[in-house]
């Protein structure tokens, strides 16, 4: 089997975005982090991301980058999926990054396009023109909107061996739909951007994974909800989207995404603080204990460690 057939193979189930644990200075906790990745691999999480979002790309600099993307990787040591992001780069400094990505054991990256650049197929294809033969690791595409990643460049892109999936970050149910039906035969994977409910429509038309909003601080309850998907068994998979997703989502959302995400990966006893990268101001000091409350209300009191 090939890495591209491997990648594929894996790229199954719950996806946890990484976010990442800043010191107050504003560099880089890469000890906290590397143990987050060694908690996500033993609770048997199938895919690990670094992102552009959640992984806050914007307060990192490149060569930080490079580092992260090689701890990621070695705490990893192939027990989950592990796939790199590039930044919004040049062709040539992203091959760059793909050759470090392959060297440092990643199993993927996802070329994270600028979107400022023109969504044409000139412009897209010959991107990727430029960058594939720098490696032979395997490449996902990034669909972002408005405007969204053209449907046919997609399809054209899926043709080759190396392209093997795509994270979707455009509308979660029409580009979606058309994205995984056009790409059905390519051996090629499209990734729900996020959402449980997202994900109970699109694995029924051939999308193979989707970032969660509870995996990265309960990958338990992604993990059983992704096994019902498989089975068939809708009712109790919705069950788990209105008891868990729908109150969880909105209330985070609400509040301040990436701190409650960090307050609850901190309160797993994982992470020191919930510092946002810089120059984010820190999160509120009641959020910790808000997020506390929401998660042992939702989730029960074993969600949390004692303080």
């Amino acid at each position: 089997m090939d890495r591209a057939a491997r990648v594929l193979e894996r790229m199954k189930g719950p996806v946890v975005p990484i976010n990442v644990c800043f010191n107050a200075d504003g560099t880089i906790n890469y000890d906290a982090v590397g143990a987050y990745i060694n908690w996500l691999c033993e609770e048997q999480t199938p895919v690990l991301l670094l992102t552009y979002g959640s992984s806050e790309f914007a307060s990192i600099s490149d060569e930080e980058l490079w580092e992260l993307t090689e701890i990621v990787a070695s705490a990893t040591a192939g027990r989950s999926l592990c796939i790199a992001s590039t930044s919004y780069w040049k062709p040539s400094k992203t091959r760059d990054f793909l050759k470090h990505a392959d060297a440092v054991g990643v199993d993927a990256v996802k070329v994270q396009i600028n979107p400022w650049l023109p969504k044409t197929r000139e412009a897209l294809v010959g991107y990727f023109d430029l960058i594939e033969d720098a490696s032979d690791i395997p490449l996902l595409l990034w669909g972002v909107a408005p405007p969204p990643f053209p449907v046919e460049v997609v399809a054209e892109l899926a043709r080759r061996p190396n392209i093997v999936g795509m994270k979707n970050d455009a509308h979660p149910f029409y580009d979606y739909y058309d994205l995984v039906r056009a790409t059905k035969n390519e051996g090629f994977g499209v990734v729900s951007g996020g959402q449980m409910r997202n994900f109970v429509f699109g694995h029924q038309i051939g999308s193979p994974a989707y970032l969660c909003p509870i995996a990265p601080f309960r990958p338990d309850i992604a993990l059983q909800f992704y096994q019902l998907i498989v089975a068939g068994s809708y009712t109790q998979a919705w069950e788990m989207v209105y008891r868990y997703e729908e109150p969880w989502l909105q209330w985070a959302i609400d509040k301040n995404w990436l701190g409650v995400m960090k307050s609850a990966i901190q309160l797993q006893g994982l992470y020191p603080n919930n510092l946002l990268g810089p120059p984010n101001p820190p999160p509120s000091p009641n959020l910790f204990n808000e997020v506390r409350e929401k998660l042992e209300e939702l989730f029960g009191a074993s969600c949390t460690r004692p303080a």
